[in-house]
């Protein structure tokens, strides 16, 4: 009798999910108290400092959206999320660097980009996850980029400030 072996065994969490909570020294580098959270956790626990918060429940992706947003999507729907931050201009976007579309429409519009050493989020069932891809924080508007210039300059994290080219940032764009 032939014995039935799992060749590659991992386990699956029930409640798996695609929250992973943004580290409270990203905050405390940043220094900014934003408007909105459109991408915030069901029943909080997380650190961001906003005025105002939408969780899945509330659709936070369909919800108006006012004043500086600070923006860590679910990396699976990164792209209608990047999408909307990208037509909303103003605010901090943290997520994954893709080989995508989405990447290419969001950072040729941003002010500032810091492309960031991976560091472990928290989360009551995920903490000290780490993305499976590089980390950027995108900036839109002065107010965002002295925030990521300042998280750059605190020690916390190694990473690059890259400021995309004005003559480029239109290139092939819809000149706006």
């Amino acid at each position: 009798m032939r014995e039935n072996v799992q060749l590659f065994p991992h386990v699956i969490q029930e409640n798996d999910s695609d929250e992973r909570f943004t580290p409270q020294w990203v905050f405390d580098g940043l220094g900014l108290m934003f408007d909105l959270d459109p991408a915030s956790p069901v029943g909080g626990g997380d650190c961001v400092p906003a005025r105002h918060k939408f969780t899945r429940l509330e659709d936070g992706l369909r919800q108006p959206w006012e004043g500086l947003l600070w923006l860590n999507p679910p990396f699976s729907e990164a792209t209608s999320w990047a999408d909307r931050f990208r037509h909303h201009g103003y605010g901090i976007f943290l997520g994954p660097v893709a080989n995508a579309r989405w990447w290419l429409e969001l950072i040729r519009k941003a002010d500032l980009i810091w492309h960031c050493r991976d560091f472990a989020f928290s989360h009551p069932t995920h903490a000290g996850r780490r993305s499976s891809m590089p980390l950027a924080l995108v900036a839109y508007g002065l107010p965002a980029v002295a925030a990521l210039e300042r998280l750059a300059c605190s020690g916390h994290n190694d990473g690059v400030l890259v400021q995309v080219a004005a003559a480029l940032s239109n290139e092939g764009g819809d000149g706006g």
